[in-house]
């Protein structure tokens, strides 16, 4: 629904007719940052903001423009410029410096750091965001297909502190309300928004969740199963809060550049366990799954020590304080499972599926991203792995004539030697995809702009080491 906008008057009484959102209880007075993108669920919460007494004044919205969809793309930045400016509303925009296709985790990167700098531009304490019920069951059901402890089920959070001080609330879903509830409410109000066609589009893990949902979940699990969900997710976040309050107690405080583990030992291992995955998403920005957990998890309760690996850092645990090493970590020759759609909570590695335009082509083409971070291949119909670079690894590297050598490649390369072991290799069964650093596979080669491509990208930059 994208027709032109109400007017001012209009949008006013609109907004004056929805119900008042849930207060937040800390709120300071202060300026509040709403995220909106410009869809149905930001324009509602727009409108609910807009039209509350208590914000009067205080509201400032914030929307990035991600520069994925082309024009369309830049109609949503107009749109939601148009809409703050009949609502009355400062609106402060940012937009990714590149245009075209980029990794979820890319781009959710870009459109934080364009938060931060607005709520820094407007001095806001809180940023608002549109998340709503059927968020919460998609995150949930994401996050328990990958194994996630009580922290990780929690989310998204009606309130969430972060270390730099802001809070980001979801008055959405504190007053329970659904995708289909924000739909009828701008309807009838004569309302319009935008729509962005690629969350339709199976090239996500969240995506195809969301259609299979929608296909049944309510004959499978009763119409009110988004606010059992939600109801979940919130005891499930204070059942984290208390293990959390219990380990600062024993002398473990997640967060700090060391971590006191010996107040641990002895004590139940979902105590470490949430303990460890608060410290690797205070410390490292990243959720660690409970595999890659799971040796820490038995160190710290049977009072063991040795270097583990978090989320692609190394860190060493002795006398019971864990900190992190500097050192780049060495995988080894066991195989991991990569899953599409998230980032391998080991070594940052992501494997997702993405639509290839003609201008995205014409950037691989003449090769404007770097085999260093990103590649694009065709899918293959093995399942996808990787582990740490073996002896005699070998294969066709693009644009070659015949297969070369890993080890031969990375020296001609001059990737410093002790990194070598530190880079992940791709396989698709036991044939070699990718290892970052170096050209990706030219049997797997594309031959032109194609929908449903295999990404591949690994944050090298972020994990405390870089391949050039």
């Amino acid at each position: 629904m994208t027709e032109g906008l109400p007017s001012p008057e209009q949008l006013r009484a609109a907004a004056s007719g929805l119900p008042r959102l849930p207060r937040l209880a800390d709120d300071s007075g202060g300026p509040v940052l709403a995220g909106v993108s410009g869809g149905a669920d930001s324009v509602y919460l727009l409108l609910a903001l807009a039209g509350d007494p208590d914000f009067a004044g205080r509201l400032v919205v914030a929307h990035f423009d991600h520069r994925v969809r082309g024009a369309e793309s830049a109609a949503d930045a107009d749109f939601v410029s148009r809409l703050c400016a009949a609502c009355g509303v400062r609106c402060l925009r940012g937009a990714r410096e590149t245009s075209g296709a980029a990794s979820e985790g890319g781009l959710r990167s870009a459109r934080e750091a364009f938060f931060a700098s607005a709520r820094a531009d407007c001095g806001a304490r809180v940023l608002v965001t549109a998340h709503h019920l059927d968020d919460v069951v998609e995150t949930v059901l994401l996050r328990l297909a990958r194994g996630a402890g009580a922290g990780g089920l929690a989310s998204p959070r009606v309130r969430r502190g972060f270390r730099d001080g802001h809070v980001r609330w979801r008055p959405l879903v504190a007053a329970g309300l659904r995708k289909r509830d924000l739909v009828t409410a701008l309807r009838s109000a004569g309302v319009p928004w935008r729509e962005d066609a690629t969350n339709a589009l199976p090239v996500t893990a969240r995506n195809r969740v969301r259609s299979w949902l929608e296909s049944g979940a309510a004959a499978a699990l009763g119409e009110g199963h988004p606010a059992g969900f939600a109801l979940s997710a919130s005891i499930l976040g204070d059942s984290h809060d208390a293990l959390l309050a219990w380990a600062a107690e024993l002398g473990c405080s997640p967060g700090a550049a060391s971590l006191d583990l010996s107040g641990l030992r002895g004590r139940p291992s979902a105590l470490a366990h949430a303990a460890l995955a608060e410290h690797a998403r205070r410390v490292l920005d990243a959720d660690a799954s409970p595999q890659s957990l799971a040796p820490l998890v038995e160190a710290a309760v049977r009072g063991g020590e040795g270097r583990f690996t978090l989320c692609g850092r190394l860190f060493r645990l002795r006398a019971g304080v864990l900190i992190p090493c500097d050192e780049a970590p060495a995988w080894g020759a066991a195989v991991r499972s990569l899953q599409l759609g998230s980032p391998d909570a080991e070594c940052g590695l992501t494997a997702e599926l993405a639509d290839v335009d003609a201008p995205l082509w014409e950037t691989l083409s003449s090769g404007g991203v770097p085999n260093a971070s990103e590649v694009y291949l065709r899918p293959p119909v093995e399942a996808l792995g990787w582990r740490g670079r073996a002896e005699g690894d070998r294969y066709r590297p693009l644009g070659a004539p015949g297969g070369s050598k890993v080890s031969d490649m990375l020296i001609n390369r001059k990737v410093p030697e002790e990194l070598r072991d530190s880079l992940p290799v791709v396989l698709a069964g036991e044939e070699i995809l990718w290892v970052p650093g170096l050209p990706p596979c030219h049997d797997r080669r594309l031959d032109g702009p194609c929908r449903g491509a295999l990404r591949l990208t690994w944050p090298s930059g972020g994990v405390g080491w870089n391949v050039r």
